[in-house]
């Protein structure tokens, strides 16, 4: 598997095992009916980005969905897992708790968040946000 691969997997684990009953799915599907769940897709390369040869940098955009647009309650999920100090929800304290992402980089966090509400993804509603986050990995 690529470099990018391995740190979506490891990004998978560190949110699947950090917050509670979060499927993370690598592709944009068709529809999602399990919430929470974190749609992870690769942001722009910028291929210039390269330290002595052997580490770069990169971003994963996760679409983090909590709810059907439907559900009368589903804005108010969304605050449990923007907070970051929310322990068994939140994507920012999933990510801090293990910066390695399960030992696939040297670094990462949460760059910013954005695009909170509810929105039409992929044909459905959803109540939703877009995570950002940013790594440096080290290959030999």
């Amino acid at each position: 598997m690529s470099n990018f691969g391995d740190v979506f997997k490891g990004l998978a684990r560190v949110l699947e095992n950090k917050i509670f009953e979060m499927l993370v799915i690598p592709w944009p599907v068709d529809t999602v009916n399990h919430f929470p769940a974190a749609v992870v897709v690769p942001e722009p390369v910028d291929v210039e980005v390269n330290l002595q040869g052997n580490t770069f940098e990169g971003r994963l955009r996760m679409v983090v969905l909590v709810a059907s647009g439907d559900s009368a309650e589903g804005f108010d999920k969304l605050w449990d897992y923007l907070d970051p100090t929310e322990a068994t929800k939140s994507v920012v304290a999933a990510v801090r708790a293990d910066q390695t992402l399960d030992g696939k980089v040297d670094d990462a966090d949460v760059e910013r968040i954005e695009n909170i509400g509810r929105r039409e993804l992929w044909g459905g509603w959803y109540f939703a946000f877009d995570a950002i986050v940013h790594f440096i990995k080290t290959v030999a």
